[in-house]
């Protein structure tokens, strides 16, 4: 789906958050669309998270409107009963029940607040492949991290993904609270460590904005540093990193984390979450940093969904590209080089 090759929607052997930890119970089942397919996410008796396809084989009828019976699904309109490994246990109309009669159930991993799933062959499911959080500062030493927004965006997710490595938009889309024409005039160094790939902007005797005034309580010009980490194929780890000119001297530094799961090919999951190093006990910096952030956010899903728009309205989508969209452009060419090893 563009801009991927035509037949290019998702690659699956991959981990991606499927929820956030608070969002499951006992209770209710929580319904996601993910890669295309509904999910059923709740927790068993014992407080274990579970993630069931989420429509019944008998006749398709959604497993997150039915209801939990002790750790196993009752589905709604028949009865059919499956626990959570996806085996139907019980059939209300006959005694037998058929080897065929299952659902797939999804290995979940739960680490700091997100729950992670993973879409592909479950032989394949390597914990280890989860982005290391320590290293994106979500549970490292010195860190306050919130969790923050979710999002389902009208809009196919390599847009957001292209959103998010291309951040020159800063300088015009957040004008006046997360950007200035620095970013967007600022030379893109792009770098691989095989876990990530990083663009990053130096930009030195940069003036802050208010909001950053504001929350780092610091007035004056810095040497502000500003990378973005593309973990694929879900997560961008915006760092920004302060420090008083000419000096190794911080003043302080923030990552907003973004988690980009699709849900169909033209619709988004979006988690953001975000951390800092300074004022980790001023509730009043959170609560400015969280406006802020979700003012930032909105504009963004507002771009999105408008250029969704713009695309769908065309036989034949065309882009004209620069200089500041290299770093958006790989991101594109290591969505594709994964899905089309899967492919083969």
């Amino acid at each position: 789906m563009w801009p991927l090759p035509e037949g290019y929607d998702y690659p699956r052997n991959h981990w991606y958050v499927a929820a956030w930890s608070d969002e499951l119970n006992n209770e209710t089942p929580l319904e996601r669309w993910i890669l295309g397919e509904p999910v059923a996410l709740y927790r068993d008796e014992t407080g274990n998270a579970v993630a069931l396809e989420g429509r019944c084989p008998h006749r398709n009828y959604p497993l997150a409107k039915s209801p939990i019976r002790g750790s196993a699904l009752e589905c709604g309109y028949h009865g059919f009963t499956f626990d959570s490994d996806g085996q139907c246990i019980r059939i209300p109309s006959q005694t037998s029940i058929p080897s065929v009669c299952r659902v797939k159930s999804y290995p979940l991993v739960e680490k700091w607040k997100w729950v992670w799933i993973w879409t592909g062959n479950p032989d394949e499911a390597d914990e280890s492949l989860i982005p290391d959080h320590d290293e994106i500062a979500i549970t490292a030493d010195g860190w306050l991290a919130e969790q923050s927004l979710t999002h389902l965006l009208g809009a196919r997710p390599q847009l957001l993904h292209e959103n998010l490595t291309d951040i020159s938009h800063l300088a015009f889309l957040h004008a006046g609270t997360v950007g200035t024409e620095a970013v967007a005039a600022a030379e893109v160094e792009i770098s691989e460590n095989g876990r990530f790939m990083r663009g990053a902007r130096f930009i030195p005797d940069e003036t802050l904005t208010d909001f950053f005034s504001e929350v780092l309580d610091y007035d004056g010009p810095v040497d502000r540093f500003v990378a973005i980490d593309f973990y694929a194929p879900s997560i961008h780890v915006a760092l920004e990193s302060f420090r008083k000119p000419g000096t190794d001297e911080p003043i302080g530094e923030f990552r907003v984390h973004h988690v980009v799961t699709p849900a169909t090919k033209d619709s988004t999951n979006y988690f953001v979450a975000w951390s800092r190093t300074f004022a980790r006990e001023n509730q009043a910096v959170t609560d400015t940093m969280n406006k802020v952030f979700a003012m930032a956010i909105d504009q963004d899903i507002d771009a999105a969904e408008s250029i969704e728009k713009i695309i769908r309205s065309m036989e034949t989508p065309k882009e004209l590209l620069v200089k500041a969209d290299e770093h958006s452009i790989r991101c594109r060419r290591w969505m594709a080089k994964l899905i089309g090893a899967e492919a083969q």
